[in-house]
């Protein structure tokens, strides 16, 4: 069985595209607050049609996860609010 369908998805084994679903993982945010995180512009995605949304993890470890990370943006998302 897939790691990724079992929660355990790490940066190391996510893939380079991700699902909004994997991203909330990494995020370790409710799968709503990911969505939610998309629709106010916090969390950048392409929407490749309906339920088809997807995440770049080097963007997403840009915006969140590196050094120069937006702390604002990250307790925004934590909390699913702007």
């Amino acid at each position: 069985m897939d790691n990724r369908v079992q929660g355990t998805l790490s940066w190391d084994t996510a893939p380079d595209v991700l699902t909004i679903n994997e991203a909330a993982m990494l995020l370790r945010v409710p799968r709503n607050a990911a969505y939610e995180a998309v629709r106010l512009g916090l969390l950048p995605a392409v929407n490749l049609g309906q339920r088809r949304l997807r995440v770049s993890k080097a963007v997403l470890r840009q915006v969140f996860g590196g050094p120069g990370a937006d702390c604002n943006r990250t307790a925004a998302l934590s909390h699913g609010k702007a």
